[in-house]
């Protein structure tokens, strides 16, 4: 016999779980469009009466299900947009201090030899974790050129190899095509002094770099949780260390011993150079319409 989903047995078994569907229609509307999975087992935790019975609290109802998934949806889009400033800062830094420090002439850095650009311009690749070799790694940066508007242009078709065909794209404008996941592992194959020059106009000194590194490793991290429906206000913060924790102290002028995903708002906050993702955090937290008890849960797996 075919297994089908019918999402009348879903609701039925919720039912049967305690679990009070107090707007059947908008409830069946959710788990058909935005799928069981994600809006059901991604945030009943919160609302479990016991969490190895899977039973719900008996104040619990599938509006509050409801309320808890689209505030998490708009923090981890709310979040997205600052991820987004810190991807085009980062980037624009990479491309203008590579440009500025060794006066690539044009803004064109594949007009310079291959084996300079590995020496020179990028003598930490072999910290990057990678599975390219340098070249490779290299030749990675044209990958997406082809398909931007502002870099298209420069292509010649005449050029020996995949590199000098490009070889006429300004640093600048290249760089418009790499993905934050690029930029980052070229930032953390460049010289120290570019490097530090990058890390400066954060608002950092050098001997942070580890530090804003596996800050920026938890930011794709986050990025990617968003992109992949995972829930966000309760997600594990991958990548702590003592460098991190050392900037949060020093920036907030805190005494913490562990990043937590609040804690990480924070510094997204801070590293973009903005001021409303916080508040804006936790006006999302206090207006959600579920009782302050399991607000209270929320809250503290935010800070956990």
């Amino acid at each position: 016999m075919k297994n089908v989903i019918n999402s009348r047995d879903i609701v039925k078994d919720l039912e049967n779980n305690g679990l009070i569907v107090d707007d059947n229609k908008l409830f069946n509307f959710y788990i058909k469009n935005f799928n069981y999975n994600t809006v059901i087992l991604n945030y009943s935790d919160v609302f479990y009466l016991d969490e190895n019975k899977r039973k719900y609290d008996s104040e619990v109802n599938s509006s509050h299900l409801i309320s808890l998934y689209k505030f998490d949806h708009d923090l981890g889009n709310h979040i997205l947009r600052y991820i987004l400033i810190i991807e085009k800062m980062l980037n624009t830094n990479v491309a203008y201090e590579i440009i500025n420090e060794f006066h690539i002439v044009d803004r064109c850095l594949f007009k310079i030899n291959e084996k300079y650009i590995i020496q020179n311009i990028l003598p930490n690749l072999n910290t990057v974790e990678t599975h390219l070799s340098p070249v490779l790694f290299i030749r990675s940066w044209i990958k997406y050129c082809s398909t931007n508007k502002l870099t298209k242009k420069y292509y010649d078709s005449n050029g020996r190899d995949e590199i000098t065909k490009w070889k006429n794209c300004p640093l600048d404008i290249m760089c418009l095509t790499w993905s934050f996941s690029t930029t980052f592992s070229i930032f953390l194959a460049l010289a120290d002094k570019v490097r530090n020059k990058i890390i400066n106009n954060f608002r950092l000194f050098p001997r942070q770099l580890k530090g804003f590194s596996d800050f920026l490793k938890n930011v794709l991290n986050i990025r990617n949780l968003i992109s992949h429906n995972y829930s966000i206000y309760n997600c594990e913060i991958k990548y702590q260390s003592p460098e991190l924790i050392e900037i949060y102290n020093s920036v907030f002028n805190a005494n913490i011993d562990h990043i937590s995903v609040m804690n990480m708002i924070e510094l997204i906050e801070y590293f973009s150079f903005s001021k409303t993702l916080v508040s804006n955090t936790k006006y999302y937290l206090k207006k959600m319409q579920i009782p302050e008890k399991f607000k209270t849960k929320i809250e503290q797996q935010l800070n956990k």
